[in-house]
């Protein structure tokens, strides 16, 4: 098993190079990602192996909110009905050096971890995604996620399911 350092992104990461195969994801970290971390859109969290800068895997943070009608019926039960505040996993992308080695768990575990601890500080009912397609939905689904009932592609995962994940 592989050993990954994961930072904040910085200037010292190396992100031109990065490529998973998947043009929109690559063209965020190359060229849009300097916009919104400057205009604090979203936090980006880099993979790197040890003593390395080239960045081989990612994920990016951001508030959200879910409206309550798009909240499956079980799990709305006891929420208050006006929009449900959550933790948006904007991105998450492995670079096809690295694929297939774990990486991509790497980094949900330490996202959702990272979306616990600010849970501890401010209110925060789930974790949200738009799964970029039907092969990201299932990797989703494998952790718990589940469909919202606006888009089959559009997940959320309650933290009272991430605390029985990431401890």
């Amino acid at each position: 098993m592989d050993e990954w350092d994961i930072a904040r992104l910085d200037r010292s990461h190396q992100r031109e190079e990065f490529g998973c195969g998947k043009n929109p994801l690559d063209e965020f970290i190359r060229s849009l990602l300097s916009q919104y971390e400057k205009r604090k859109l979203g936090r980006t969290y880099v993979a790197v192996l040890p003593g390395e800068r080239r960045v081989v895997g990612y994920y990016t943070l951001t508030t959200s909110s879910v409206p309550f009608q798009n909240v499956p019926p079980g799990l709305s039960k006891k929420l208050p009905k006006h929009p449900i505040p959550v933790v948006l996993l904007g991105r998450l992308a492995v670079d096809q050096t690295v694929q297939g080695r774990g990486l991509g768990e790497v980094l949900l575990m330490d996202a959702l971890a990272r979306c616990l601890e600010l849970s501890e500080e401010m209110g925060i009912f789930a974790v949200e995604v738009l799964a970029f397609d039907i092969e990201a939905k299932r990797f989703y689904q494998k952790y718990g996620f589940v469909p919202l009932v606006d888009n089959a592609l559009h997940l959320f995962l309650p933290m009272k399911t991430i605390e029985g994940l990431v401890f």
